[in-house]
């Protein structure tokens, strides 16, 4: 019986308690259930040391390549820590006994922490495993929920504004040679200028690289074309992966369609640019755009679910500026142009009528 309590750094590094968790040692178990008796206030603790340890039999499938690097990575980490903690002993006139760790417990919290980045996506496969594993999964995430919008200052200082129902994951600091973000949703980028760090948005199977300048991204996932309207600077865009598609180099007043079903970018010039970055100042603006497109925005927008009567009404297009209108408003214009009428019942909306009759 184990007489006293453990930290969570104590418990990974047990090598009981490492065999009580794959359950080795019928011995080991019993010690640790006992523990659990004996101090039932620890569980949390012991719960979350135990996760930490199961990392490594996640079903997780991780390239073998990485999982090498991770090792060759830990083992040089690992190495230079012992010898430091070597030095210490010997400037003290002593070794310290604790500096032969057990590596198999690093293999194990590297690859909890390679899991992690693979199914979070904190680590883009394409660059490689970063040296300092720590450090890169070590990320935040702002989420703009439906009827709502954000404002986001990164640790470069680029400025972000996330539109509704969007959400932004970034590092808690840039390193490397890239300052990389993974987009779903819209966003605006203000993007502070660092030529030898290229800003890099991880959107709906695109890249967008970028040296400092301004532009919008509207990658839903719910939506089959992705844009990037340039505002200033230039931009390149590529599909995540691809060798066969060139990148495509994007101007000012420049728009750049992804279709995600084609994997193709197709590019365009709009007349105002400002059209598609209204929304962070409160702008809904619609130019020829098909009903289907208004109801998403008006959900997102708003917070709600809209069901039509008439599936046909969502091919009708419309064009106009909304700003700072409540729901009732932009629906009683519909109702006061167009054949329809709604109803309005708690979260959701029913439309009923049939829009563009003629």
């Amino acid at each position: 019986m184990r007489d006293k309590r453990y930290s969570l750094e104590e418990l990974i590094e047990d090598e009981s308690f490492q065999q009580w968790v794959f359950c080795q040692d019928d011995t080991g178990c019993r010690d640790w259930d006992l523990y659990l008796l004996h101090y039932p206030d620890e569980r949390e603790t012991v719960e979350e040391a135990r996760r930490v340890l199961m990392g490594i039999r996640s079903e997780t499938v991780i390239p073998g390549r990485l999982v090498e690097r991770m090792k060759t990575n830990f083992n040089t980490a690992i190495d230079e820590y012992e010898a430091r903690l070597a030095n210490k002993g010997n400037d003290r006139g002593g070794s310290n006994g604790n500096s032969s760790r057990n590596r198999w417990v690093w293999y194990s919290l590297a690859a909890c922490l390679l899991v992690i980045a693979v199914t979070t996506g904190a680590l883009y496969l394409e660059e490689g495993l970063p040296g300092d594993m720590l450090h890169h999964v070590a990320w935040g995430k702002h989420k703009a929920p439906p009827g709502m919008r954000r404002q986001i200052d990164l640790p470069d200082g680029t400025r972000v504004w996330l539109n509704a129902g969007s959400e932004l994951r970034y590092p808690a600091a840039f390193s490397g040679t890239l300052r990389e973000v993974f987009l779903e949703g819209e966003a605006f980028f203000d993007v502070v200028d660092n030529a030898s760090r290229p800003f890099v948005v991880h959107a709906a199977g695109l890249d967008i690289k970028v040296l400092g300048t301004s532009f919008n991204v509207r990658a839903y996932a719910s939506v089959s074309v992705v844009e990037t309207t340039l505002i200033e600077g230039k931009v390149s865009i590529a599909s995540s992966g691809s060798d066969s598609l060139q990148h495509v180099r994007l101007l000012p007043n420049q728009k750049a369609s992804y279709r995600k079903d084609l994997r193709t970018i197709a590019l365009g010039e709009v007349e105002d640019a400002g059209d598609y970055t209204g929304w962070k100042n409160g702008w809904m603006i619609f130019d020829d755009k098909p009903f289907s497109y208004i109801k998403e925005t008006l959900e997102r927008w708003y917070d709600v679910e809209i069901v039509m009567e008439d599936e046909r009404s969502l091919t009708c297009t419309f064009s106009g500026k909304f700003k700072d209108k409540t729901l009732q408003e932009v629906l009683d214009i519909f109702k006061n142009t167009e054949a329809i009428n709604y109803r309005i019942d708690g979260d959701q909306v029913f439309i009923s009528g049939r829009l563009c009759l003629y």
